[in-house]
Parts: C-alpha cells; structure tokens; sequence
C-alpha cells in the first residue's frame, strides 16, 4: 500500500523528500528514479529520512565537550515521531509519518535505521556488531523500500538488506576520508586497532593514506561476504523489488575501486551500470 499525501513540489518539479535525496544523496537518488511511479514517493521519502538522521550525527560543537548527546537527542526526536509523536510541520517526519499511517513500511524497519545510526554515536566494538549495524541501517533504507514495492516477500527482503549492506560499505569505502574527519566513526574498534588508529584520534583527522586504504581492503572483504550472503538468500531478486537494490551496483563499484579521500563526482559508467543492472535484473 502506497499513501495518499499529495507532496508539496518545487518548482522544478520534486517533491521536498526527493530534492533532499537529489542534493544530499545522488546516490540512492538515481537508483530511486527506476522505482514505479506509485511508489516513487515513498522511495525518495525514505532517501530523505535516512539522510536527516545521518545529518543528527553531526554535531557544531567540539566532541570534546558534546560527545554523543547531541546527535542522541537528535535520533530520539526521530523515534519519537515513528512511535507516533508530533512531526512538528518538518516536510520529511511529516511524510514519514504518512508512509507508517498506510502500512506502507513496517515500524521497526524504519526505527532500525535511527538506532544504527545511535550505534555509531556509541561505537562499534567488533565486526559482528558493525555487520548488524549496515545490515539495520544502509540495509534498511534499502529493506524499507523493498517492504513498499512488495510488502510480502520477506525473503526478497531480506536479500535487499544485505545489498543494502553492500552499497553502505561502499559508501564508505568511497567517502572515508571524509566520513571520518566529519566526527562520525562507523567503523568497529577492532578495524581501527589493526591499522593503528584510535577513535578519538580520526576525529582530529589523523587517519594516513596508507591507514586509510588498508580500511578499504577490509571493507572490500566485507562488501564481498555480503554480496554473497545476498546471493546464498535469494540468487536471483524478484523484478518487483530489483529498484530496491540498486544502490548495491554502485557500492560494488566503489570497492573494486582503489578508494579515495572524499570521492568523486560519479561517472556515466556508474550511470550505466545502474541501467544495466536494472536492465538484465541481476544486481
């Protein structure tokens, strides 16, 4: 069941949630636009959500003197909402709240992206814990728009996480220098140990080039081990729910590559992948 709402448009034509997605999240952006049009909406207005609750983690004040307060103040304005408290006239809760109101995606899928974004604010002992966390939150955000496009097919659904999975470590994998300069850590603390970093220390932007490729060889390893658990669950993904995983074509991409600072802008290869994939229905 897709809701109802009307969204509020722009001039050029975006509701508010996919101008979010388009600005902040060109990624997942593109991948959405391949999703039916019924369900396009709701697919830009998880992209949207998820990145409010990135942007929560990002704190203006010294880490030194905030810590993680502030961006667990923020995540708990955001599960409050799910639980069924005020959105406050903020166009994405607004809408979130719609796609929960129709049964569009299911509440704990959703409340599961804020509490692994909480994860990181806590920190991430050991690789168990952090494959959890992708699988709950990039996995999410790619689970609760394989819940809209076929709400039935639990085990397609659960494949999509996993790539979901795959494209978070990507992301990361692509953007790290960044990610990690911005005071945000989603890496476990026995990652940083084998390549002789400390969490506190990446936050002042100690993290090396050679530090820093050697995290991307163990995302690789991870991006793989999920991809083929996707694989193992559902060889080959319904149509119905294939927009649902793009993204995962994107992170593949991403952790083949040699990595980077702060990435680049995509390609028309990258572009074309995505239309391939989508193409052939095989991610």
């Amino acid at each position: 069941m897709t809701p109802t709402r009307v969204a509020e448009h722009s001039p050029d034509g975006l509701s508010e949630c996919a101008a979010i997605a388009r600005r902040f999240d060109p990624d997942r952006f593109l991948c959405a636009l391949f999703v039916p049009a019924p369900a396009r909406e709701a697919a830009m207005t998880l992209v949207a959500f998820n990145h409010e609750c990135v942007r929560a983690l990002s704190t203006p004040v010294s880490w030194a003197v905030a810590g993680p307060i502030a961006g667990m103040i923020r995540l708990q304005w955001w599960r409050d909402v799910i639980d069924g408290g005020d959105p406050q006239r903020h166009p994405v809760a607004i809408a979130l709240v719609d796609l929960l109101a129709c049964g569009a995606v299911r509440a704990d899928t959703v409340r599961g992206i804020v509490d692994a974004r909480e994860c990181e604010l806590d920190g991430l002992p050991d690789w168990p814990a952090w494959r959890a966390n992708m699988r709950a939150g990039a996995g999410g955000v790619q689970r609760a728009m394989a819940e809209v496009l076929d709400p039935r097919d639990d085990v397609a659904c659960d494949a999509v996480a996993e790539l979901g999975a795959v494209y978070g470590a990507g992301a990361l994998a692509r953007h790290l220098g960044a990610v990690l300069r911005s005071g945000r850590c989603p890496l476990p603390d026995v990652a940083l140990d084998a390549v002789g970093l400390e969490r506190d220390g990446l936050r002042d932007g100690a993290a090396t080039a050679g530090q820093r490729a050697a995290l991307h060889a163990l995302l690789r390893a991870e991006g793989a081990a999920f991809h083929a658990r996707a694989l193992t669950i559902a060889p080959r993904l319904p149509r119905t729910v294939l927009p649902a995983a793009l993204p995962a074509v994107l992170g593949r991409r991403d952790l083949r590559a040699d990595g980077g600072d702060d990435g680049g802008a995509r390609g028309i290869g990258d572009r074309l992948a995505v239309m391939v994939a989508m193409a052939r229905g095989r991610v």
